[in-house]
């Protein structure tokens, strides 16, 4: 029994020990303490969190890019240093992308002027010389309200398209400061729009007009000024060409009744009307003439005469070559008419001495009309 007793005397007290030890642990202190130990010397220190920010903002407008285009079956191609077709379906326009740093409303006028250069490239933009020889686009923005305009030529030359104004980005610009438009002037020229074939090896460096025999054009883009500061306008210049075009319209059928012996007129003058968009010439041949049911019965063309055009006098036809109406024999070219669509002669006059024993009866020869446009 003494044994049992201290064996149970050494449990408690161990039980006891162990208890007051976990008492003091965790109600008498902390089970880690923190504290914060003196670092001693501080050299240098670094702070990457901050930016130097600084926006420049140029003054005047920037042309960012530009093109002459064709709409190739929906799809526009560009056509600078390059010829074009001219037909009522032929459809181009002018692209313009256009910066401002001071804001779009700072944009005044953005124009587009082209002409052919007749072969000089000292030449300018002049609407003296007629329709089809210039154009003038004008994007006017003075009011907060965008005027479109073509402003030249007046008269059916040129059929304006659809202009349209996008609101586009400027990769280096300032998202906060600039504003960007892309601008396109859509137009259909007309069949006489001068023929521009280049100097035959077309330069498409960019920004350039050294090809004599095309047609030139440049962009300005004129801002409002800053107070103090007058309007500036930058541009950009390059050039295009126009294939030739050659067209008979319409030619009237002249109708004579006569008499043997006699020198007789035809019912009423003719009209012609043709298209060239360069200088050009006209001629008329003629077959003789074959009876119509009687075969071996003729007349030479010989005998038939005309009057129109340059013939100012009544002229035989030769029997060995043509007549000119426009131009002359070799030929020498009539110089293309700077404005309209289309030219008409309308007092070609037709008119045959019929031999004395000329046999009765109707009488057709075929008239052959020839225009060529110089190349």
């Amino acid at each position: 029994m003494k044994t049992v007793k201290i064996r149970l005397f050494s449990i408690a007290l161990v039980f006891t020990i162990f208890i007051s030890t976990l008492t003091s642990v965790f109600f008498l202190s902390p089970i880690i303490m923190i504290g914060k130990a003196n670092p001693g010397n501080i050299s240098n220190i670094w702070d990457n969190s901050t930016t130097l920010n600084v926006t420049v903002l140029e003054i005047p407008p920037r042309i960012n890019w530009y093109d002459f285009q064709y709409n190739q079956s929906g799809t526009w191609v560009s056509k600078l240093n390059a010829q074009i077709d001219v037909n009522s379906s032929a459809k181009y326009r002018f692209v313009v992308d256009i910066s401002s740093d001071q804001g779009w409303d700072d944009i005044d006028y953005v124009n587009i002027t082209a002409w052919y250069d007749q072969g000089s490239e000292s030449s300018t933009y002049n609407q003296t010389l007629g329709g089809n020889l210039n154009l003038n686009f004008q994007y006017e923005n003075t009011t907060g309200t965008a005027v479109w305009r073509l402003a030249w030529p007046i008269g059916g030359e040129v059929t304006e398209g659809t202009y349209s104004d996008l609101v586009s980005f400027d990769l280096y610009g300032s998202p906060g400061n600039t504003e960007c438009h892309n601008l396109t002037f859509p137009f259909t020229p007309s069949y006489q729009f001068r023929y521009a074939p280049g100097d035959g090896s077309w330069d498409n460096t960019y920004n350039t007009t050294d090809d004599a025999g095309s047609w030139n054009f440049i962009i300005t883009v004129t801002d409002s000024g800053e107070g103090a500061l007058q309007p500036s306008t930058v541009w950009i210049s390059d050039e295009f060409g126009i294939y030739s075009y050659s067209e008979i319209v319409s030619a009237g059928w002249p109708t004579i009744l006569g008499n043997p012996g006699t020198t007789a007129i035809a019912n009423s003058n003719i009209t012609i009307e043709t298209r060239s968009n360069g200088n050009y010439s006209l001629s008329v041949d003629l077959d003789q003439l074959d009876h119509t049911t009687r075969p071996a019965t003729n007349m030479a063309n010989t005998t038939v005469s005309l009057r129109g055009g340059n013939l100012t006098a009544i002229t035989p036809f030769p029997g060995t070559g043509p007549l000119y109406l426009w131009g002359t024999d070799a030929p020498s070219y009539q110089t293309a008419e700077n404005n309209g669509t289309i030219k008409t002669v309308n007092d070609l006059e037709y008119r045959i001495d019929i031999p004395l024993a000329q046999y009765p009866g109707d009488y057709t020869a075929t008239i052959y009309y020839h225009l060529t446009t110089q190349i």
